[in-house]
C-alpha cells in the first residue's frame, strides 16, 4: 500500500507503469457507477443491482458455477468496492466527492465483517487497514483487530484456509489468497499479528503446484475431486507470496510464466456442463476478473519486468469493454465464473482494482517487514 494518493504524485506514478488519461477517465466512471448504486446504509448489495435496474436475473449467480440463486456476498462487495475508492486517495476524512460514501462504507464494514465468509473477514481487513493507512484514524483499530483474531484462529494447523470461520475443510488457495494479505497488511500498519501464520504457508503452496506447468491445484487431494492445477490458481499464489515477501523464488517465476501465457483478453467461450444435476451452460477460459486482478497486484508489489507488458494488455482487454452510457455507464459486466457469483459490482470493484494496481503499491517495498 501507498499514502501517496495525491493527484499529482499519484498520476506521475501511475503514468510510469503505463496509465494514461485514458485509465484514470475508466477508473473515475467506475467509481462514479460504485457511488449511485452504494445502499443508504453504506453497504453494496451483490444482487440487488440488477432488480434495480430492471434484470432481475443479474447478479443471482450465488451458486459456485453460476446457477442462480440468492448471492451473499455483501460484505465481500462492499469490501472490494471499498478499497477501489481508497485506490483514488478518497477517504472518509479527505475532502471530495466520496468523503460520505466512504464513511458510511468503512462504519458498515466495521461493524458487519465478523458474520461474513473468511473472504469478507479478509476484504474486510484489507480495505479497513488501507483506510487506516491512508487517515491514521484510530477508531478503526478496534475492527482490524478483531477481525485479525478471527483469522488467526481459523487457520488450519499445517496450511492456509477455507471458506468459513474454524472450518477445518483441506485449506484452499483462494480462501488465502483473501487471508495472508489481511494479515499482512494489518501488521504493516501497526497491528499486533503473530507471526506463526506464515511458516507452514509456502510450503504448503509449494506442495500444490505442477512443476511442469507453474498451475497450482485448489487444495490438497483436489484432483480426486476433479481440479485440475489452473493458472487462476497461479495468480493467487503470486499474490500470497508477494505480500509474503517471497517474489524471487523459482516457484514464483514459475507461476508468473504460467500466467503470462494467459495474458488479459476479452473472450467469452461456454461450455454444457453437468451442475447438481441439470445440464447449464457454464462460462469457461480465462476471461476472469478475479484472475486478472490478483495478478495484476501480485505482479506490481513485485515489481516484476513484465508487469508492464500484463498491464498493458488488462487495459486493452478492460477500457474497450466498460459500459459507457445509460444506466450501466462506468460498470463492467460480470463475467467469469467469480463475475456471476458477485455480481456487477464485484466485477466492477476487481477492474477497478486490477487498474489501479501501479499505483497502490508504488512504494510497497518500503514497508516489508
Amino acid at each position: 500500500m501507498t499514502k501517496n494518493r495525491a493527484a499529482p504524485a499519484r498520476d506521475a506514478a501511475w503514468r510510469a507503469e503505463g496509465g494514461s488519461a485514458g485509465t484514470t477517465k475508466a477508473v473515475e466512471r467506475a467509481l462514479a457507477w460504485l457511488a449511485r448504486h452504494q445502499h443508504k446504509d453504506g453497504y453494496w448489495d451483490a444482487d440487488d443491482f440488477g432488480r434495480a435496474a430492471g434484470n432481475p436475473t443479474e447478479g443471482k449467480g450465488g451458486g459456485w458455477h453460476g446457477e442462480p440463486q440468492p448471492c451473499r456476498f455483501d460484505v465481500e462487495v462492499t469490501a472490494l468496492a471499498t478499497m477501489a475508492f481508497l485506490a483514488m486517495g478518497h477517504t472518509h476524512k479527505a475532502r471530495g466527492p466520496y468523503q460520505k460514501h466512504m464513511a458510511k462504507a468503512l462504519t458498515w464494514l466495521s461493524q458487519s465483517a465478523s458474520g461474513a465468509t473468511l473472504f469478507g473477514v479478509g476484504y474486510a481487513t484489507q480495505a479497513l487497514a488501507e483506510a487506516f493507512d491512508l487517515t491514521g484514524d484510530e477508531e478503526l483499530k478496534d475492527a482490524i483487530e478483531s477481525n485479525v483474531d478471527i483469522l488467526i484462529d481459523s487457520q488450519h494447523p499445517r496450511a492456509g484456509w477455507r471458506y468459513f470461520a474454524h472450518s477445518r475443510m483441506a485449506s484452499g488457495v483462494p480462501t488465502t489468497s483473501a487471508v495472508v494479505p489481511a494479515l499482512a497488511a494489518a501488521q504493516r500498519v501497526g497491528i499486533k499479528v503473530p507471526k506463526r501464520y506464515r511458516k507452514p504457508i509456502l510450503p504448503w503452496l509449494d506442495g500444490l503446484m505442477d512443476k511442469k506447468t507453474g498451475r497450482v491445484k485448489y487444495h490438497v487431494g483436489a484432483e480426486r475431486l476433479g481440479y485440475t492445477p489452473t493458472t487462476t490458481n497461479a495468480a493467487s499464489t503470486l499474490l500470497i507470496r508477494a505480500w509474503l515477501g517471497e517474489t524471487k523464488s523459482p516457484r514464483f517465476e514459475s507461476a508468473v510464466k504460467a500466467v503470462m501465457k494467459r495474458k488479459p483478453k476479452w473472450s467469452i467461450k461456454f461450455k454444457e456442463m453437468i451442475v447438481k444435476g441439470r445440464k447449464r451452460r457454464v462460462q469457461i477460459g480465462y476471461l476472469q476478473h478475479y484472475f486478472w486482478w490478483h495478478a495484476s497486484d501480485a505482479l506490481a508489489i513485485a515489481k516484476h519486468p513484465v508487469r508492464k507488458t500484463w498491464y498493458g494488455a488488462l487495459k486493452k482487454a478492460l477500457i474497450p469493454k466498460q459500459k459507457k452510457s445509460g444506466h450501466l455507464a462506468g460498470s463492467w459486466d460480470p463475467v467469469g465464473t467469480y463475475g456471476k457469483v458477485g455480481g456487477r459490482v464485484f466485477s466492477t470493484a476487481l477492474c477497478t482494482l486490477a487498474l489501479t494496481s501501479p499505483i497502490r503499491y508504488a512504494d510497497h517495498e518500503k514497508k516489508r517487514d
